[in-house]
């Protein structure tokens, strides 16, 4: 099993999940990963998460965003496509008047979700859906949250979005306000084994009580967290659960792993956002292991199931991560950002997985 693995050993088993540079290989099979956020408010958080998964090593990073955010993220980097196909209800392209969007405001956020609203459904079905789906059949894994917000018509947006993506069986990460969504309703991704949450503490706390989860523990009892992560992949059915803090635990269905790897003595706000697409392009590479995409030397060599190749391509991006932040620290103390720790992600990745230097973990 692989819990019973020390890191030195998980990380040299998560070599062989690393796709290879091939001269075979053309553009987009080393992941084409879209994150599907940004608002007005924030627009940090989607272009972390895109750029982390293009700094890890996928071909073509997407963001999808409401189209007031899109010059402003688009300004941050030349490197990522950025698709301005998302409205807020300020917006004027969507002809709504002042009063109809009163009235949608005065509904309670949890009731306007779960209630059906033929005004805000005609709007996402002519000028969202349509741009979008077509993005959606050429990506190989999605990210939904980072920096979404919680204007009524994105998240309804959202909803369909996310509905969309279990009709194409594309692998879906959520966190930040898609994880707000799914503590609200938790149907939308039950029974959907591709869905990856990342909840941190107060997140993880909002889903377990719309689940019905007794989550009032101590953050010292591990033995109690792993147990009732194992219980809210179970509930949502069989749904990977990264749940930040700590440590990373990492649970789908019975199987578990632990990071404890060192990281920051600083938190930022972002740094959830790079793990997202950290996870994105190590998630996508392993299921490019597990279909066969290159050839791999079986010589002594473990092969590794789907659920495996998963659960340790989510324990390696949250160490290289990790590292990428205590790299940041030591050379930027109180000062350092989220940016800093792109600085370092390259890095990382080198001395994990090129020059075989394994850092003290």
């Amino acid at each position: 099993m692989l819990r019973n693995r020390t890191q030195k050993e998980l990380l040299q088993l998560s070599k062989q999940l690393i796709q290879p540079l091939l001269p075979t290989f053309h553009k987009g099979q080393a992941g084409r990963i879209l994150v599907i956020g940004g608002c007005e408010d924030y627009t940090g958080a989607p272009f972390f998460s895109s750029h982390s998964s293009a700094l890890i090593g996928a071909d073509l990073s997407h963001v999808i965003c409401e189209k007031v955010a899109a010059p402003i993220i688009k300004s941050y980097s030349p490197d990522l496509m950025i698709h301005p196909y998302l409205f807020d209800l300020n917006n004027p392209e969507i002809q709504l008047t002042t009063d109809e969007v009163d009235d949608i405001l005065k509904i309670p956020i949890e009731k306007l979700i779960d209630s059906n609203q033929p005004k805000l459904t005609s709007i996402i079905d002519k000028k969202v859906l349509p741009k979008i789906q077509k993005l959606l059949e050429r990506t190989d894994l999605v990210v939904v949250g980072p920096g979404f917000g919680r204007d009524p018509l994105m998240l309804k947006s959202l909803i369909r979005i996310i509905e969309e993506i279990k009709v194409l069986n594309k692998p879906l990460i959520l966190d930040a306000d898609a994880l707000f969504l799914i503590s609200v309703n938790p149907g939308l991704i039950k029974n959907y084994p591709n869905a990856y949450l990342t909840p941190n503490v107060v997140e993880f706390d909002r889903i377990a009580k719309s689940l019905k989860i007794e989550s009032n523990f101590n953050e010292s009892d591990l033995q109690k967290i792993i147990d009732v992560t194992t219980k809210m992949s179970k509930k949502l059915g069989n749904v990977t659960i990264i749940r930040k803090g700590g440590k990373e635990i990492i649970v789908k269905k019975e199987d578990y792993l632990i990071n404890e790897t060192e990281g920051s003595d600083k938190r930022v706000g972002g740094q959830g956002d790079t793990l997202t697409g950290a996870l994105a392009t190590l998630i996508n590479w392993s299921n490019n292991y597990n279909a066969n995409l290159w050839n791999i030397d079986s010589k002594d060599k473990e092969k590794l199931s789907k659920e495996e190749a998963n659960l340790l391509a989510c324990y390696t991006a949250c160490a290289i991560v990790r590292v990428a932040a205590r790299k940041a620290f030591k050379k930027y103390k109180r000062s350092m950002q989220t940016s800093n720790i792109h600085e370092f992600l390259g890095e990382t990745y080198s001395d994990f997985f090129d020059n075989d230097t394994y850092l003290k973990l």
